[in-house]
């Protein structure tokens, strides 16, 4: 695996702490993550565990599309008379502190076994 940095485009571009290590693995690896991914995408299609709602990481939905779902509810409720009240919440570092036995026990519930959850 080669490790690079990347600018985190806060502060001064000379600085070290304004850089974040990345990594490029090889190709064996991207391939194995693009299988894992299939499977658990097909799992959660195949049980309706997915929320019409989600957003990230599924196909033909983005960022965009969900932010155009948002102003369009936004739109419609201002137009009916209610109150709108929006909440930004970053959570850009909140996967670097995930823990993974919670997260397997959470995949596990969702019926995502054996080799696949290994």
């Amino acid at each position: 695996m080669l490790l690079f940095l990347q600018s985190s485009k806060k502060g001064l571009a000379g600085s070290v702490s304004n850089y974040r290590p990345i990594s490029l693995t090889c190709v064996s690896s991207e391939l194995m993550e693009r299988i894992i991914l299939a499977a658990i995408y097909r799992h959660l299609q195949r049980n309706t565990l997915l929320s019409f709602t989600q957003h990230g990481f599924i196909k033909g939905k983005y960022t965009c599309t969900n932010l155009l779902e948002a102003l369009n509810d936004w739109t419609l409720a201002v137009q009916n008379r209610h109150g709108v009240c929006v909440a930004y919440i970053d959570f850009c570092k909140a996967f670097d502190t995930v823990s993974h036995e919670k997260l397997f026990r959470c995949l596990y519930s969702y019926g995502i076994r054996g080799d696949l959850l290994r």
